[in-house]
């Protein structure tokens, strides 16, 4: 069990593959069900705990190891989709026949894959910070290391002392400089493969854009203004926006990328808006 990932009380669960995935959940008062995947839950555990308030939210470890049923042609593990499969069978072995989808950025690849292969499990999505990308990318930015880590994370941060301080505690509490070399530099390449490419889910990005024309599951974007990222793929954003039948989008103006460390409850707030006007079937009418 990864318990070290997890700010809290963490559980196990074995799937039937022989996985282990480690998660923590909020809100088992409440009825509906919301599943947030995260690669921790340091930063991400105050959107988690907001979205409590109202739901019963499983936070659930992305993983980066172990066994895999999601394999590419050499046998490697496709994580884009394997990490989707592990909700999938999380769910199965959980008993939850339908849930809600909260995603930030990596946390919605495994949502993407749920609504390309098993929609009917998907009440609601919302991708937040990222979609699938159909275009060229436009550049690339966001993601550049040339500078240091500390200015890449604070060019995706409003509030740079407080953020980078909320950072460096979750990276203290994971242990990630206490990793060995190899297994650091495995988890790296897998987060820059897979982890902003839910479009890997797909054969190729015409059956991800004919699946976003086709959407039969509720979906809410959302973006901050001042993000780069956002720049880094700003026509597949767009397109993705225009074209995502029966879609919402909302940009928070001034934001970046890092929202959970600069507003968690403002984030948490945009989710309860999508979901109420879906329960009020506005997106359904998109849909026809």
């Amino acid at each position: 069990m990864e318990a070290n990932k997890i700010k809290g009380e963490a559980k196990a669960l074995k799937l039937a593959n022989g996985a282990e995935l480690t998660y923590c959940e909020r809100g088992e008062n409440n009825e509906e069900i919301v599943v947030m995947p995260g690669f921790f839950f340091y930063t991400f555990m105050p959107m988690l705990e907001g979205l409590a308030e109202r739901y019963h939210v499983y936070g659930v470890i992305m993983r980066f190891d172990g066994p895999g049923d999601e394999l590419n042609e050499d046998g490697s593990i496709n994580w884009t989709r394997q990490w989707g499969k592990d909700i999938y069978d999380f769910c199965e072995a959980m008993g939850i026949r339908q849930y809600i989808h909260f995603g930030k950025c990596h946390g919605s690849v495994p949502g993407w894959y749920m609504v390309k292969e098993h929609p009917e499990m998907v009440k609601y999505f919302a991708s937040f910070f990222l979609v699938p990308h159909v275009k060229e990318q436009n550049s690339n930015n966001f993601f550049s290391l040339e500078d240091g880590v500390e200015a890449f994370m604070a060019r995706g941060i409003r509030k740079v002392e407080e953020g980078l301080a909320k950072k460096m505690e979750e990276a203290a509490a994971i242990g990630m400089n206490k990793n060995d070399p190899a297994t650091a530099a495995k988890t790296q390449a897998i987060i820059q493969t897979y982890a902003s490419a839910p479009e890997m889910i797909w054969g190729s990005k015409e059956a991800c854009a004919e699946t976003l024309k086709n959407m039969t599951v509720p979906v809410g974007f959302l973006f901050g203004t001042e993000d780069e990222f956002f720049d880094d793929h700003f026509d597949s954003n767009m397109w993705a926006i225009r074209n995502t039948r029966g879609s919402r989008t909302i940009f928070l103006q001034g934001e970046h990328h890092l929202m959970e460390l600069d507003c968690p409850q403002r984030v948490v707030e945009a989710a309860f808006d999508f979901y109420d006007e879906c329960e009020k079937g506005y997106y359904k009418e998109l849909m026809g």
